[in-house]
């Protein structure tokens, strides 16, 4: 008879399970109206993070009452995490790092939820259905690929663009798209690699499911023309082959063979549907060309050789790498980059422009370890275990899947704890003390709170931010502000600016200006300068409203809105307003800036 421990231990890893399941059902995949962004700015990251909060309080819930099962791989990536949080507290540079708080934050409840999962003790068997609901939510991503590039049509309920037709599935990215599929068609090789052949009919059902996910998910990853994921998906097979191989020896599996067939079959179908369908087809000239990112990185890299130490400081990224890429372009003659990219696309390289050393040897430290446990793992073993993480490894280093999306946040935790698992050194705490469960469930159910709060407020902003007849009591109305903060801030700020024009205001103008000022420190926007500079004039502060647009021209010099035809119109226009005007009359007729893009890069 099973001891009463072990009956708990199995009766959590069931809950775990089922949420998991949940999670790479529906949660992941939810739409809802957006406008669009990374993180948060997107529902299903927010409604991701709320089932990582559900999930942490089922393991960690009464964590105080045994000793605490973890590894030495989770220790030393929470020493490593120490070294990547130590620089937001550096007291010379940071005086924007509170917009680094997301990320940080994101990564600590990463590793609380990679901690939950050790407290349930999965057997070999639960941490292969774990597996299977990182496959499931893959190919869910698959199926919403197809719907989308063969069956939805002009004024779709999804917002799918059908003259473009990139089938992105939930992620509004192709690149981002496409590397999760390819992780799950290489985790799709190695799950039947690794599959029992008894009993007869489930082997066959899983089998067809991995042979559906291989051929649908070629197909996409051609259709997607994505580089980062054809890359991805030629690395992952590449060091799959050596388990292929050894797997073939020893069985002889002809089925295996056939359905390793279907990539090359998927392929096929997917450049004829390049061909047969109309869509925005990329130039093969993408296969050769840097696509603007060998100037990011070279200026990346003179960055941080620069302040190589401390770094820019964190949450400055953006206000820095256009300050000292005017400079350089001054000095060298150089063409003008891309406007509001709030990331170097390469993720070694942000932490170390904004950090300096430290977080660059945290990283450093975290892929150490990573190949440190994949030392013990049998050599086909491990160079496959690679081959599923290749993908998204590579993606990261030419762009930032993981602030774009967290199901490749949490399919890299749940692959790694899965390793960590079978193959890691167990290490038993003792069990925390009795106060300290509180702060953990605090942590778990306030991010569940927050998240669901959040939820219903992006759709607030999403209304307010569609609707012509918007209202300043629409945008108090907001429910949960912190969530999407810089864009809440701004919206309020634009009413602000909008009055005050009307009435010619001026310390309600100057303090417009003060704002933007403060705002601009951390989120460089060609039309907050443009609007502070119209603010500016308004008030008659004519010399700082040059020296702001001359600031701005330097940062931007191709932005048509700073242009002078542009200003003159401006300038000529806020002459002709009357306070009989409404404040949406008065956003039309100058034009202003009344959109905050987020900072989500330009070189795709």
């Amino acid at each position: 008879m099973m001891s009463q421990p072990l009956l708990q231990q199995e009766r959590l890893a069931k809950i775990m399970l089922a949420c998991a399941a949940c999670y790479a059902l529906f949660g992941m995949h939810l739409y809802l109206p957006h406008l669009f962004g990374i993180g948060l700015q997107l529902p299903f990251n927010v409604a991701g993070w709320f089932f990582i909060g559900l999930m942490t309080a089922v393991g960690l819930w009464h964590w105080h009452r045994r000793r605490l099962l973890t590894s030495r791989f989770w220790l030393g990536l929470v020493a490593a995490s120490g070294l990547l949080w130590l620089p937001f507290f550096y007291l010379h540079n940071n005086s924007v790092a509170g917009h680094a708080l997301p990320r940080m934050l994101g990564l600590t409840g990463g590793l609380l939820f990679y901690l939950a999962l050790q407290q349930c003790r999965f057997n070999a068997r639960g941490r292969r259905y774990l597996l299977y609901c990182l496959l499931l939510a893959v190919s869910v991503e698959i199926l919403l690929g197809m719907v989308q590039f063969f069956l939805l049509e002009p004024g779709n309920w999804f917002g799918y663009n059908t003259e473009v037709r990139s089938p992105y599935g939930i992620f509004q990215h192709r690149n981002v798209m496409a590397s999760f599929v390819v992780t799950g068609m290489v985790l799709a090789v190695y799950l039947w690699l690794n599959e029992a052949k008894s009993p007869w009919r489930p082997f066959l059902l899983k089998s067809a499911w991995f042979a559906a996910v291989l051929g649908a998910g070629a197909v996409l990853v051609v259709l997607l023309q994505s580089r980062a994921g054809q890359l991805g998906l030629l690395l992952g097979l590449g060091l799959m082959l050596p388990l292929v191989w050894q797997t073939l020896i020893k069985t002889r599996s002809k089925r295996l063979l056939a359905s390793l067939t279907l990539i090359p079959l998927g392929i096929l179908a997917g450049v004829f549907g390049l061909e047969a369908f109309e869509m925005s087809k990329r130039s093969l000239n993408i296969y050769t060309q840097a696509d603007g990112r060998f100037d990011i990185y070279a200026h990346g890299l003179r960055m941080w050789l620069d302040k190589p130490w401390f770094g820019h400081g964190y949450g400055g990224f953006e206000s820095a790498f256009y300050q000292t890429y005017a400079q350089w372009r001054e000095q060298n003659g150089a063409d003008a980059l891309f406007t509001e990219m709030g990331h170097p696309h390469n993720e070694f390289l942000f932490w170390a422009i904004e950090g300096g050393l430290v977080p660059l040897l945290g990283l450093v430290l975290i892929t150490v370890l990573v190949l440190r446990l994949l030392h013990r793992v049998p050599f086909a073993q491990a160079l496959a275990w690679v081959g599923i993480l290749t993908p998204i490894f590579i993606h990261s280093q030419t762009e930032f899947p993981f602030y774009h999306s967290l199901p490749h946040w949490v399919m890299v935790l749940v692959l790694i704890f899965v390793i960590d698992a079978e193959y890691g050194q167990r290490r038993l705490l003792a069990a925390p003390p009795a106060w300290s469960r509180w702060p953990v469930r605090a942590w778990s159910l306030g991010l569940m709170l927050f998240m669901a709060t959040g939820l219903y407020a992006g759709q607030q902003l999403t209304r307010y931010a569609q609707h012509e007849g918007r209202g300043e009591a629409e945008l108090k109305a907001v429910v949960n502000p912190l969530i999407w903060y810089d864009r809440v801030a701004f919206y309020r700020h634009h009413w602000q600016l909008k009055k005050a024009l009307l009435v010619r205001d001026g310390e309600q103008l100057l303090d417009y200006a003060g704002w933007a000022r403060r705002f601009l420190t951390h989120t460089p926007r060609a039309g907050i300068y443009y609007n502070a500079y119209l603010a500016l004039t308004a008030a008659r502060a004519s010399e700082q409203a040059e020296q702001l647009l001359a600031e701005a021209r330097r940062l931007y010099p191709n932005v048509q809105l700073l242009r002078p035809s542009s200003i003159k119109r401006a300038l000529e226009r806020l002459e002709q307003v009357t306070p009989q005007m409404s404040p949406a009359e008065l956003n039309d007729f100058i034009p202003l800036y009344d959109n905050l893009r987020p900072a989500i890069g330009g070189a795709y």
